[in-house]
């Protein structure tokens, strides 16, 4: 028969006399799948279609889902430092991959416990987003707020190329397996350089742990080539111009720490506000590229578009943020572009497709924008003390938007299409409203401290 619409062949159930007054049954014999442009895949292999494809959705929703253990591994970054949480997340991930990978490949399984060892494959991979936003803050963390800019435009565009990388295993390896291995591999050989990682001055600084600190920095003013002269003096005002209290404070419990913050209203505005810009902001970026990889080109080539639109729209944001805009006018400006860009996108798709795809390319250039001034402005929001922490939730959050934009674009009719592109731009209005009661960050330093008596 042919589906509701009439316009294709029911892919799922079939007459079995060829006479449509029989009784519809379900495909005898599987199905033939097209591996001209993905190769060999695992939904082929577990026939993860009709009635079993919700499953398929189940693998990705993990992937993202493993990200709430930011909620957790921030605070571990705040306790414990970045470079540790940061070496132990990568080794973890990389362990629970290739352990296993092996037992995937090489051990007789059922269909039903090979799917349940790749959904916990998947969840260690989704790891990696953790791992890149601890390494995120220590990179902002190592640099001068003068450079943060530079800083963060360098790791998401590296981001990109990253995606550029994995496009090219893809391509090449046509076979979900060796597509797993080669992602496998290139994690492992990250691993030798997290001993040779430097830990953040920042974090040793908010510790007190002095000793550490100044062997940190000479390290770091060797590798720079700076003189003892060119620094140490500085140093040792900055010490003497300490005051008592943060000399000699006790060191707050995790339940003491967290009363404090949860009793401090900017705090808890700061953090609220920070975890819908996270919601929002990735929603809206997996809205569109929903709708981009849906262009009648190679899945291969779309990637490498958008990964070239997205790396433009991170130069762009990060630049923006040193001009006099600086972070909360540069948010504000590209935030407002991608608005114009998601209500033009319903309008202008019942005129011209190739219109709409120029303008959902430009959406996503202003998205990327928004994200890369998000991605450094929250952190400079939060003391050092909380950084990880605020982080972990501004990411967890923004993960819920990753995993509701498809959703909904998969249970709305086509009829109510255009709503899932007006209520998301609505409430980036929202988030663009809010932000103006945030402060700016520009000239404030990473180590200032909050003052939790002003509420």
């Amino acid at each position: 028969p042919k589906t509701k619409d009439g316009k294709k062949w029911e892919q799922c159930v079939l007459y079995p006399t060829g006479s449509s007054n029989d009784t519809l049954i379900n495909c005898p014999n599987g199905w033939v799948y097209d591996q001209s442009i993905f190769g060999y895949t695992y939904t082929e292999e577990a026939n993860l279609v009709c009635a079993s494809k919700p499953k398929q959705s189940w693998i990705a929703t993990l992937m993202q889902c493993s990200c709430f253990a930011l909620l957790i591994i921030g605070t571990f970054a705040d306790r414990f430092g970045r470079k540790t949480t940061a070496s132990f997340v990568t080794i973890f991930l990389f362990l629970t991959c290739l352990i296993t990978q092996i037992i995937m490949q090489w051990i007789p399984m059922t269909v039903e416990m090979k799917f349940a060892l790749l959904l916990l494959n998947q969840f260690a991979s989704g790891l990696s987003t953790a791992a890149f936003s601890l390494i995120f803050i220590l990179v902002l963390e190592l640099t001068s707020s003068s450079h943060t800019s530079v800083a963060g435009n360098v790791a998401l565009v590296s981001f990109t190329i990253g995606e550029c990388i994995v496009t090219l295993f893809a391509y090449l390896a046509k076979d979900w397996q060796i597509l797993k291995w080669a992602n496998t591999a290139f994690i492992g050989l990250v691993i030798p350089y997290l001993y040779f990682m430097p830990e953040s001055p920042l974090y040793i600084y908010s510790k007190r742990q002095y000793v550490q600190l100044e062997r940190l920095l000479r390290r770091i003013a060797t590798t720079n080539k700076r003189k003892e002269e060119d620094w140490y003096p500085v140093y040792q005002e900055f010490l003497k111009n300490q005051s008592s209290k943060l000399l000699h404070v006790n060191e707050l419990t995790f339940s003491q720490k967290a009363h404090r913050i949860v009793t401090h209203r900017p705090t808890v505005v700061k953090l609220l506000t920070s975890a819908l810009i996270g919601f929002t902001t990735l929603m809206l970026y997996i809205k569109i590229s929903y709708g981009l990889a849906e262009m009648s080109i190679s899945p291969y080539l779309g990637i490498l578009i958008g990964a070239a639109v997205e790396a433009a729209g991170y130069i762009t944001g990060s630049l923006l943020i040193s001009t006099r805009l600086a972070r909360k006018g540069s948010f504000i400006l590209m935030a407002t572009l991608t608005i114009i860009s998601v209500v033009l996108i319903p309008i202008i798709l019942k005129h011209s497709p190739i219109a709409t795809v120029f303008i959902a390319q430009f959406g996503k250039f202003a998205i990327s924008g928004t994200i890369i001034v998000s991605w450094i402005y929250v952190p400079e929001l939060f003391p050092t003390s909380i950084r990880g922490s605020a982080n972990g939730f501004f990411i967890a959050f923004s993960r819920i938007g990753a995993i509701i934009a498809p959703i909904i674009n998969a249970s709305t009719s086509n009829e109510y299409l255009p709503y899932t592109f007006y209520v998301p731009a609505g409430l980036t209005v929202i988030v663009v409203l809010l932000t103006l009661f945030l402060p700016e960050t520009r000239c404030k330093g990473m180590d200032d401290e909050e003052d939790y008596a002003i509420n």
